[in-house]
Protein backbone atom coordinates (compact mmCIF):
# COMPACT_ATOMS: atom_id res chain seq x y z
CA UNK A 1 0.00 0.00 0.00
CA UNK A 2 1.35 3.43 -0.96
CA UNK A 3 1.05 6.52 1.24
CA UNK A 4 -0.34 9.10 -1.20
CA UNK A 5 -0.01 11.93 1.34
CA UNK A 6 3.81 11.96 1.03
CA UNK A 7 5.19 15.05 -0.70
CA UNK A 8 8.81 15.12 -1.79
CA UNK A 9 11.06 18.03 -0.81
CA UNK A 10 11.37 18.99 -4.50
CA UNK A 11 7.58 19.03 -4.94
CA UNK A 12 7.13 21.02 -1.70
CA UNK A 13 9.64 23.64 -2.92
CA UNK A 14 7.91 23.84 -6.29
CA UNK A 15 4.50 24.24 -4.64
CA UNK A 16 5.75 26.89 -2.20
CA UNK A 17 7.37 28.78 -5.11
CA UNK A 18 4.12 28.61 -7.05
CA UNK A 19 2.18 29.91 -4.05
CA UNK A 20 4.63 32.79 -3.64
CA UNK A 21 4.44 33.57 -7.35
CA UNK A 22 0.66 33.60 -7.29
CA UNK A 23 0.74 36.20 -4.53
CA UNK A 24 3.32 38.33 -6.33
CA UNK A 25 2.02 37.89 -9.89
CA UNK A 26 -0.99 40.13 -9.38
CA UNK A 27 1.30 42.95 -8.29
CA UNK A 28 3.90 42.70 -11.02
CA UNK A 29 2.10 42.65 -14.34
CA UNK A 30 2.53 45.48 -16.78
CA UNK A 31 -0.51 47.39 -17.89
CA UNK A 32 0.17 47.11 -21.61
CA UNK A 33 0.58 43.36 -21.89
CA UNK A 34 -1.11 40.35 -20.43
CA UNK A 35 1.39 37.54 -19.93
CA UNK A 36 0.43 33.90 -20.35
CA UNK A 37 1.47 32.77 -16.87
CA UNK A 38 0.70 29.08 -17.34
CA UNK A 39 4.37 28.06 -17.31
CA UNK A 40 5.73 30.78 -15.01
CA UNK A 41 7.42 29.91 -11.74
CA UNK A 42 7.64 26.16 -12.26
CA UNK A 43 11.15 25.78 -10.94
CA UNK A 44 12.38 26.01 -7.37
CA UNK A 45 14.63 28.98 -6.61
CA UNK A 46 17.26 27.61 -4.24
CA UNK A 47 20.05 30.20 -3.82
CA UNK A 48 22.57 27.36 -3.35
CA UNK A 49 21.82 26.19 -6.91
CA UNK A 50 22.47 29.66 -8.35
CA UNK A 51 25.49 30.88 -6.36
CA UNK A 52 28.09 29.74 -8.94
CA UNK A 53 26.07 30.82 -11.98
CA UNK A 54 27.47 33.78 -13.90
CA UNK A 55 26.48 32.80 -17.45
CA UNK A 56 22.87 32.28 -18.51
CA UNK A 57 21.70 31.19 -21.94
CA UNK A 58 18.17 31.37 -23.35
CA UNK A 59 16.54 30.45 -26.67
CA UNK A 60 14.13 33.01 -28.09
CA UNK A 61 10.88 31.82 -29.67
CA UNK A 62 7.71 33.81 -30.28
CA UNK A 63 5.94 31.47 -27.84
CA UNK A 64 8.36 32.28 -25.02
CA UNK A 65 11.93 32.17 -23.81
CA UNK A 66 13.30 28.70 -23.25
CA UNK A 67 16.03 28.11 -20.70
CA UNK A 68 19.17 26.47 -22.11
CA UNK A 69 21.94 27.00 -19.52
CA UNK A 70 22.61 26.46 -16.69
CA UNK A 71 21.12 22.97 -16.50
CA UNK A 72 18.69 24.01 -13.76
CA UNK A 73 16.70 26.08 -16.30
CA UNK A 74 17.17 23.79 -19.31
CA UNK A 75 13.85 23.40 -21.11
CA UNK A 76 11.88 25.68 -18.76
CA UNK A 77 9.65 28.21 -20.50
CA UNK A 78 10.29 31.79 -19.34
CA UNK A 79 12.46 30.65 -16.43
CA UNK A 80 12.79 32.83 -13.36
CA UNK A 81 16.41 33.92 -12.95
CA UNK A 82 17.88 34.13 -9.46
CA UNK A 83 20.76 36.61 -9.34
CA UNK A 84 22.87 38.05 -6.52
CA UNK A 85 23.15 41.78 -5.95
CA UNK A 86 26.53 43.07 -7.12
CA UNK A 87 27.52 39.93 -9.07
CA UNK A 88 28.51 40.17 -12.73
CA UNK A 89 26.46 38.19 -15.28
CA UNK A 90 26.51 37.38 -18.96
CA UNK A 91 23.05 36.72 -20.37
CA UNK A 92 23.11 35.36 -23.92
CA UNK A 93 20.09 34.48 -26.00
CA UNK A 94 19.81 32.81 -29.37
CA UNK A 95 17.10 33.41 -31.95
CA UNK A 96 15.37 30.05 -32.26
CA UNK A 97 12.71 30.81 -34.86
CA UNK A 98 13.96 33.48 -37.25
CA UNK A 99 11.45 36.06 -36.04
CA UNK A 100 12.57 39.53 -34.87
CA UNK A 101 13.37 39.51 -31.10
CA UNK A 102 15.38 41.44 -28.55
CA UNK A 103 15.90 41.12 -24.80
CA UNK A 104 15.49 43.93 -22.27
CA UNK A 105 15.70 43.99 -18.48
CA UNK A 106 13.14 46.18 -16.74
CA UNK A 107 12.37 47.41 -13.24
CA UNK A 108 8.99 47.21 -11.49
CA UNK A 109 7.93 50.43 -13.24
CA UNK A 110 8.36 48.70 -16.63
CA UNK A 111 11.36 50.88 -17.47
CA UNK A 112 14.44 49.39 -19.14
CA UNK A 113 17.32 49.60 -16.66
CA UNK A 114 20.34 51.67 -17.74
CA UNK A 115 20.14 50.62 -21.36
CA UNK A 116 20.02 46.88 -20.61
CA UNK A 117 18.59 46.01 -23.99
CA UNK A 118 20.03 43.99 -26.84
CA UNK A 119 19.64 44.99 -30.45
CA UNK A 120 17.03 43.21 -32.52
CA UNK A 121 18.05 39.81 -33.86
CA UNK A 122 16.17 38.58 -36.93
CA UNK A 123 18.01 35.46 -38.12
CA UNK A 124 17.65 31.99 -36.64
CA UNK A 125 20.83 30.99 -34.83
CA UNK A 126 22.09 34.54 -34.28
CA UNK A 127 22.85 35.54 -30.69
CA UNK A 128 22.98 38.67 -28.54
CA UNK A 129 24.54 39.10 -25.10
CA UNK A 130 24.02 41.46 -22.17
CA UNK A 131 26.83 41.83 -19.64
CA UNK A 132 25.72 43.50 -16.41
CA UNK A 133 26.01 43.76 -12.65
CA UNK A 134 22.86 42.55 -10.89
CA UNK A 135 20.98 44.98 -8.68
CA UNK A 136 17.76 44.89 -6.71
CA UNK A 137 15.96 47.12 -9.24
CA UNK A 138 15.86 44.24 -11.73
CA UNK A 139 12.40 42.75 -11.98
CA UNK A 140 11.83 41.08 -15.36
CA UNK A 141 13.32 40.31 -18.75
CA UNK A 142 11.31 40.35 -21.94
CA UNK A 143 11.29 40.59 -25.70
CA UNK A 144 9.92 44.02 -26.50
CA UNK A 145 8.31 42.96 -29.82
CA UNK A 146 6.57 39.99 -28.04
CA UNK A 147 6.03 41.04 -24.40
CA UNK A 148 2.95 38.92 -23.78
CA UNK A 149 4.63 35.54 -24.23
CA UNK A 150 8.34 36.28 -23.95
CA UNK A 151 8.41 37.49 -20.35
CA UNK A 152 10.36 36.06 -17.43
CA UNK A 153 11.03 37.29 -13.93
CA UNK A 154 14.25 38.11 -12.13
CA UNK A 155 14.72 37.65 -8.40
CA UNK A 156 17.79 39.38 -6.94
CA UNK A 157 19.14 38.20 -3.58
CA UNK A 158 20.89 40.84 -1.48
Amino acid sequence: MTDRSFVSRRRALALSGAAFATGVAGCTGSSDDESDDSDEWQQPLDPDDWEDVDEIRLMGYTGGWEGAEPDLIDGIRNPTLLLFDGNEYELTWENGDGVNHNLAIRNEDNQVIRGLRTSDVRSRGDTATLEFEANTNMHEYLCEPHPRRMLGYIHVEE
